[in-house]
């Protein structure tokens, strides 16, 4: 009786843990944060974002993006879907370069 208690226990403690926890692990995924941190470097790239600037976020997101989903998921889905869309918002006509400019500044500070 002593281990049921202990395990319901357990499960209440991990219940009561679970928003605080979810806010720590929040869901990531890599193919949908890879297009949208793609686009944004490819945006400012293309609005003339400094390539010293653009390279330590290439550098800085990818280090992020391993440390929270792991090697494997980072080279298979983050890394692909960042290369597309960086590719393609750098060759797209610049739109409101000062919101691509800020939106990097914002993503390198998250």
């Amino acid at each position: 009786m002593s281990g049921a208690f202990g395990l319901g226990f357990s499960l209440l403690a991990a219940f009561a843990a679970g928003p605080a926890a979810a806010q720590e692990r929040a869901l990531v995924l890599p193919h949908i944060e890879g297009e949208r941190q793609g686009r944004i470097v490819g945006e400012a790239a293309a609005c003339g974002a400094d390539e010293a600037t653009t390279q330590a976020a290439l550098r800085l997101l990818s280090e992020r993006m391993r440390a929270r989903v792991g090697q494997t998921l980072w080279q298979d889905r983050f890394l692909p879907e960042f290369n597309d869309a960086l590719r393609l918002a750098a060759q797209l006509p610049p739109g409101d370069c000062a919101k691509a400019l800020a939106a990097l500044t914002a993503l390198t500070r998250e």
